[in-house]
């Protein structure tokens, strides 16, 4: 699936709705499957797009930045960090009873 949003930026709000319908999509067809996102370097789309996902589910966004940069150094600019810091979570990946949806392991 392409998610396609300029370089540089944070995702528009169709794209956030695309992608978290796809996580919870893959979810319920598979509840240990794998997600690979990428983008052409690897530093700010992809890893806006993950640090989204698990914010969503519970992280604050300061240890989801943290997480993915120790896996991805240089991931996130300066705006897309500001795009996290204000972003907050719909909840689009919890079940209804409040449980999470499942873990996730960032690699």
């Amino acid at each position: 699936m392409d998610l396609v949003f300029d370089d540089g930026t944070f995702p528009p709000a169709e794209i956030v709705d695309e992608w978290l319908g796809l996580l919870r999509r893959r979810h319920r067809e598979d509840p240990g499957c794998t997600v690979a996102v990428h983008c052409v370097a690897g530093l700010g789309r992809a890893p806006v797009l993950v640090a989204i996902a698990l914010i969503e589910l519970g992280q604050r966004y300061e240890d989801a930045v943290e997480l993915i940069r120790q896996k991805r150094r240089g991931a996130i600019n300066a705006k897309q960090l500001a795009y996290l810091e204000k972003y907050r979570p719909k909840s689009r990946l919890r079940l209804k009873n409040g449980h999470k949806t499942g873990a996730c392991c960032v690699q």
